[in-house]
């Protein structure tokens, strides 16, 4: 390209000064540095500051609380806590309208309010059962209301879910790509770079999905530092529907991802094997991600959708005329305490549509009781950052995949033997010299050379049984077990080591071992 770029073409000015810009712009692209990786801008002390800071202004709108103390959450409980400003103006009408019907009835008293209210007095048995219907209504609202919020917390749930299981799954797959060797360098970075961006749309997609469903616009930029270049923010910014652009560039990240690579030195099988590996991840992918846009559309629906009008106009207009009617019907017999008992009444009443009110649509930031969706965002962002960290970092790798969990084979048996015969040699010493120590080495070394032989051959069993014995019932006689010359080789007990099912005869053993030797 260098060579290319310093030549004159012979075609017409227009065409070569293009040309020339074209290749100009590849070769400062190939001279670029590589990007970092996602993990060391998410990981960042200072970018780690910033987002904890924002997500905690935002959590300290909607404090948690305990339970079990019964003081803090009846008597020390915050205003907003309760839902009051919900029902205020029809609880103060009510007290208004209270108020006057006891001075009239108490200090004026003209005979025919009297006399009207001992005539509604008489009919309390019949205000009980509507007081038993009323009730039944306001509890059927509230149980609705509910159930609707926890399909909202359901659905962030499985967005937690979801976001763990894409970045997993793109970090499994940036490892493999590193240790191919069939891929190229710039293959391979791309690739790479391809999963890191996809992680980082990842948890956009959860800040933007928390925005959009409180209905701001903006989008808190310190929450998103070390995720996304200012760059990506500013075009999610003017996205009209934010989450579905997170959704978009992460279907295009997986484009990139499993893009097939054709070179001339592959084999037509291994590009077969390749090609359903590639179709596998992809699928797994596109999966995960279209749980993440389900779970988000499920929020949109629920957000948009209220409890039918008129079943909520038919219970506020039943619960308005009993609580206007309580000091009708009570003030003879109550006298001066009817304020406070139809003050109290009509809160309890009212409350418990109140509550359900608070509880429909839970997705604002300001309101104690709605959802926290700053904690669950930075939960999706933590685990998606941790995630990068495990498979991004190579010294992280190597901690968890230290390969401490090695097979046997014949080079490594006389290691372990002499590490084993120090060892024990060490531990038999006392300090002292000892002319039969030679002696006791040597024995020691015989000993665990014949422990580790033992070990391996009965490893090599196991592994030939573990073939025989795939997919076969204890009576049949499989073609592999034919071919060994054994009868009923196709033990239902895979992995075991020699028992009457498997009928192994002296000759099926020698032919094993001998196939083992020249294999």
């Amino acid at each position: 390209l260098a060579e290319m770029s310093t030549t004159t073409p012979k075609t017409s000015p227009s065409f070569g000064t293009k040309r020339q810009k074209n290749l100009n712009a590849r070769i400062a692209e190939m001279n670029k540095p590589p990007l970092p990786r996602l993990t060391a801008t998410m990981n960042a002390p200072l970018c780690i500051r910033a987002r904890f800071q924002s997500f905690l202004s935002g959590k300290s709108k909607q404090p948690d609380y305990d339970a079990r103390d019964w003081l803090r959450t009846v008597v020390f409980a915050p205003r907003n806590i309760r839902g009051f400003e919900n029902i205020r103006n029809p609880w103060l009408c009510v007290q208004f309208v209270t108020i006057l019907w006891v001075l009239f009835t108490k200090i004026i008293e003209p005979k025919p309010l009297k006399t009207f209210s001992e005539q509604l007095s008489k009919v309390e048995s019949v205000y009980l059962i509507m007081f038993s219907t009323l009730g039944f209504l306001i509890v059927f609202r509230l149980t609705r209301a509910a159930v609707r919020f926890w399909d909202c917390r359901q659905a962030w749930g499985n967005m937690v879910i979801y976001s763990r299981c894409v970045a997993d799954a793109l970090m499994v797959r940036a490892e493999e790509v590193q240790m191919d060797c069939n891929k190229s360098e710039e293959v391979t970075r791309e690739i790479v770079a391809a999963c890191d961006d996809c992680v980082a749309w990842c948890a956009a997609f959860a800040v933007s999905s928390k925005q959009f469903l409180r209905g701001i616009d903006a989008l808190p930029k310190e929450e998103l530092l070390g995720v996304l270049s200012e760059e990506d923010v500013n075009k999610l910014q003017k996205s009209p529907h934010q989450p579905m652009f997170c959704y978009s560039m992460m279907r295009r990240c997986s484009s990139r991802i499993y893009v097939t690579y054709r070179h001339s030195q592959k084999s037509e099988m291994r590009e077969m094997h390749e090609t359903i590996r590639d179709e596998s991840g992809r699928s797994e992918l596109s999966k995960y991600l279209q749980g993440l846009i389900t779970q988000e559309g499920a929020l949109e629906r629920l957000r948009a959708t209220k409890l039918p009008q008129i079943y909520v106009a038919h219970l506020r207009t039943f619960l308005i005329l009993y609580c206007f009617s309580i000091p009708f019907v009570y003030a003879m017999n109550w006298g001066w305490a009817t304020i406070p008992a139809t003050a109290i009444a009509t809160f309890a009443l009212m409350g418990v549509e109140g509550a359900a009110m608070e509880c429909e649509i839970p997705f604002d930031a300001n309101r104690a009781n709605h959802l926290r969706m700053d904690q669950y965002c930075e939960t999706i962002v933590n685990s998606c950052a941790l995630l990068a960290q495990w498979g991004g970092e190579e010294q992280a790798k190597k901690e968890l995949n230290g390969g401490r969990r090695e097979a046997i084979t014949e080079e490594s048996i006389d290691e372990e033997c002499e590490r084993m015969t120090v060892v024990a040699a060490n531990e038999g010493d006392n300090g002292g010299v000892d002319q039969s120590k030679d002696t006791t080495s040597t024995s020691l070394y015989e000993t665990t050379r014949e422990e580790m032989n033992r070990r391996l051959s009965i490893s090599k069993e196991h592994v030939t049984l573990d073939v025989l014995n795939t997919n076969a019932t204890p009576t049949e006689f499989t073609p592999a077990g034919a071919a060994f010359g054994i009868e009923g080789a196709g033990s239902a007990m895979s992995g075991i080591s020699i028992t009457p099912q498997n009928e192994l005869t002296s000759q099926s053993l020698e032919n094993i071992a001998e196939t083992l030797k020249t294999g």
